[in-house]
Order: C-alpha cells, then structure tokens, then sequence
C-alpha cells in the first residue's frame, strides 16, 4: 500500500518544498538534513506496510498467524512424537521383557519403552518429535547395559509422529472453521475431533451405515498411508470405545454408535518403455521408482477432500521425460491397462515397476 514512498520519492517531495535559492545539491546542509529524516520515513512506511501484511490472516505467517487465529479459538497443532514397536531378544533368541523406561538410541534419536504389547514386544516413544522418528528402522543400542539382552530391533510405526502444523495447513485449517461451523456432532464437528488425534492425516464420515444413529469414520494416517490397528484403536477409544458404544464415554455424542475403520489400498504396477541417452535401464530405474512413489504420495494426500482419485498417465509420463537422459517413454501402463485409473475410496500404494528399453 506505501511502497511507493520510497527514500528517493520522500526526499525528492521535501527537496521540493524547499526554495529554489537554496543549494539542494547532494553533500550540501539542506540535503543532508533531508535525507536522515527522508530515510526515517521511508522505514516507517516499509514497516507500516509489513505491519498490514501481518494483521491479515491470508497474508500473515509464523507468531502473527498463530496469534490472528487464536482470536477464533484456532490453534496449530504442535510436534508430536512417534509411537513404534520394539522387538527385544535375549542372547539365545527368544523374547525378552526389559524393564519400562529403558532408552535405546538409533542413529541420532533416542527411544523409550513406555509399555509392553506382548512377550518381547513394547511401545517405543521417541524423545525427538515430528515426522523424524517415523524413519528409520533396525537394530537399537541400549543406552544403559541390560543384562541379558541379545537383540534389540526398531520396527513398526504405531502411531506416527508429526512436524509442527505448518503456516499454509494453520490458514486452511482456519478457513475451514469458519466455513464449516463444527458444533453437537455434525460432520465438522466429527472431523475436528478426528482430525485433533495424533496420527491421523485425513478422515472420510458415512452416515448410519449400519442403521439409524450409527457412523463410519474412514481413517488415513498422517504419513498417508494405511493405518495399524494400534493407530485405530486409539481413535475408536478417543471417539467413541467399543464397549459402552453409543453411551458418549468419548467425544462422540451420546446415541452416535461411530465405527473408525483404515482406508483401503489398491496395489498399483507400473510398466512403461524409454528411449534414454547415455543411462541403463539400471542407472534410470531408481529415479523412476522415485517419481512414481512421490506423485502416488501426491494422490494419497487428495483423499481427504472426499472426492474420487486419479492417477494420469500423462502426469506420470510428463515427470519422467524431466529426468536427465530420457528422451522418450511409450507404452506407458497402469495395472497392466494403458488408460488412467479411477479409485472412488481407495488409497493407491506402489506394486511392481517394470522399464523397458
């Protein structure tokens, strides 16, 4: 809005109102008066102009985002720390049980046993949050000696750990809030209340699949894939458990019998053949297995709007021709059929990939 007042234009206005009689050349006493004050002005016009970029909740970012919608009782959902399965063997490999609390590094981040799942198994949090302690997998090392122990494994993701709520999600989640009006167990409200659990990264509602007063809640984890059954479970405890269904022991209101279920995947091959300069099939094989399991991420991440997903060909082809030494790709198919694929509620994951050359 002020970004025409620039030093120059400042300084040119005041010079101007000055009498003619005056020297105004550069280096004389009127011009280097003018000028500190010119300069003062024009920073408080840039800052005035920063200061109305910030108050708007579409142009505003970081502290002053959270803070415009705060005022709407909108907040940012903060990091939280991955839940993953441990798998622990004494020195003759057999499950072992080791005491709660025990902390256990992988490369860079530590693991904590918080309980036990089974003979040799435990939930482990990781001490580090967000998506971090999603990754890796293998074997642990003890940070403390635990007499007995042989193996030590990191594996499953129970409930994945999240980033902090980025600027861009904040705004739409803020959008939605005042679009959608959550209240009483309405459809925005179920997906609030959903969408608020750690782990969960898009929820699908049915109504009364099951008759009057019963909901469906389909679920996608918040890495986009399919949900475990320990990610499931916690959502049904928070929203409505199993056992006094329909009572309202959760966020569900009382009479809403809710039903969480995981979103279902389809399998998907991929063949295609390249014309390619200077590269083997070998060398070009791990670029194309790479923008084909970025571009079905892409498709997974669109299926909490609802609507059905498509995967195009054309989308896949036009990505690969931007690898460095492809020239050509042709008889490009999806599970076996040279057309787009069309999923109503499915997720898509990666099956085989096939290159010819």
């Amino acid at each position: 809005m002020f970004e025409h007042y620039t030093f120059q234009s400042i300084l040119q206005d005041m010079l101007d109102d000055v009498q003619d009689d005056v020297d105004k050349r550069e280096g004389s006493i009127i011009y280097d008066a003018l000028a500190k004050t010119a300069m003062k002005f024009a920073e408080m016009y840039s800052n005035i102009d920063i200061l109305l970029r910030l108050i708007f909740a579409d142009t505003s970012d970081g502290e002053y985002l959270r803070r415009r919608v705060a005022e709407h009782g909108v907040y940012p959902d903060l990091a939280t720390k991955a839940i993953r399965k441990g798998i622990f063997t004494d020195t003759q490999s057999r499950p072992m049980n080791i005491p709660i609390n025990s902390r256990f590094r992988l490369n860079d981040i530590i693991y904590q046993a918080i309980s036990q799942i089974s003979d040799g198994e435990y939930r482990l949090e990781a001490e580090t949050p967000g998506v971090i302690g999603n990754q890796d997998y293998g074997d642990l090392l003890p940070i403390e000696s635990i007499q007995g122990l042989g193996k030590a494994i990191l594996s499953d993701v129970l409930i994945p750990g999240e980033d902090e709520e980025s600027d861009e999600s904040l705004y739409n989640k803020f959008v939605e809030s005042l679009n959608d009006h959550p209240f009483g167990g309405n459809r925005a409200d179920y997906r609030k209340k959903i969408m608020d659990i750690q782990g969960v990264g898009g929820v699908q509602l049915y109504r009364t699949p099951n008759g009057g007063g019963t909901v469906k809640a389909v679920i996608i984890d918040s890495t986009f894939n399919v949900p475990n059954k320990e990610l499931i479970d916690s959502v049904q405890n928070a929203i409505d458990p199993i056992e006094v269904t329909g009572e309202g022991y959760g966020t569900a209101p009382i009479g809403h019998k809710v039903v969480i279920e995981a979103v279902q995947s389809v399998s998907v091959d991929f063949g295609t053949t390249l014309l390619l300069n200077d590269l083997t099939v070998g060398q070009v094989e791990p670029l194309v297995i790479s923008v084909f399991e970025k571009y079905l991420e892409e498709i997974r991440k669109e299926w909490k709007k609802g609507d059905s997903l498509v995967l195009r060909i054309s989308h896949l082809e036009s990505r690969i021709l931007a690898i460095d030494g492809v020239q050509d790709i042709i008889n490009t198919t999806l599970n076996g059929n040279p057309g787009n694929i069309i999923l109503p509620r499915e997720i898509p994951v990666k099956g085989s990939v096939m290159i010819n050359e």
